[in-house]
């Protein structure tokens, strides 16, 4: 498809899902056919993960001075707690509440109509304690569930169009969705906040970082249908954008600070 049709399709959809006086809102589906809130896979070897926690030592207006996107890394282990802070500040499931007279997991994230449609994959090499391998995290129980053993990061390089520093990561943070659980109640316009929604995700995943003295860096460009293949999503899941997370090398400073 010619690069300009492309861009025919996207403006196509945004005007398709503007909202517009003359057309009334797409109202929701039927209750019943409401999606599950969570995804779990059953069967899967799991991890408890410490960090369960918000404590981190690290005033925010520091943390907004230092954040960067860091693209050169030093393999160095990454203490679990770490990796479990990191995904519990981020997304972690803190409580409950209700919206619209609907009981909902409150999170760390805004999310429209606390929905919640994303999912979280971690792809970890040299984490302490946890074996490497591609592993689905359970917000609710905050824990991990094994995908696949063995490490994945020379093939998620080349999934993500060849981008080498993927390699020195210690953790490839990659996030989906479930578009079911937003288009339920919003229709069309509800794709819109997917993207949305994990932009919000991938601020937090920088911040708590940056925080931690890690180094986040975002991957937009993957081969979509590839990568859906390796983490054998369900059909109704797709991945949306990567965040990788590891120790910054030498170039970089402390967090990425000599980083734009």
């Amino acid at each position: 498809m010619a690069r300009s049709k492309e861009a025919d399709v996207a403006r196509l959809y945004h005007l398709q899902s503007s909202h517009v006086r003359a057309r009334p809102v797409e109202p929701p589906f039927h209750g019943d056919l409401q999606p599950l809130r969570f995804r779990t896979y059953a069967g899967s070897t799991r991890t408890p993960l410490p960090g369960r926690d918000f404590a981190i030592d690290a005033p925010l207006g520091a943390v907004l001075e230092r954040r960067r996107s860091v693209r050169d890394f030093a393999l160095r282990p990454m203490p679990l707690s770490a990796l479990g802070r990191l995904l519990h500040a981020s997304y972690g499931v803190r409580g409950l509440r209700t919206i619209d007279g609907d009981w909902c997991c409150d999170r760390p994230t805004p999310s429209a109509g606390g929905r919640y449609p994303l999912e979280i994959y971690v792809a970890t090499q040299a984490v302490e304690d946890l074996p490497d391998g591609l592993y689905h995290y359970d917000a609710r129980a905050h824990e991990l569930e094994l995908r696949r053993g063995g490490l994945a990061h020379a093939a998620l390089a080349d999934l993500t169009l060849d981008q080498d520093m993927v390699r020195s990561t210690n953790v490839v943070v990659i996030i989906t969705a479930v578009p079911f659980r937003t288009m339920w109640k919003y229709g069309q316009r509800g794709y819109r906040f997917l993207w949305l929604d994990a932009g919000h995700l991938g601020q937090n995943l920088y911040l708590v970082a940056t925080a931690l003295g890690l180094g986040p860096v975002a991957i937009g460009g993957f081969y979509d249908d590839e990568l859906k293949a390796f983490l054998a999503l369900p059909a109704e899941e797709d991945a949306m954008y990567i965040v990788c997370v590891g120790q910054p090398g030498p170039a970089e400073g402390p967090a990425g600070a000599q980083r734009g």
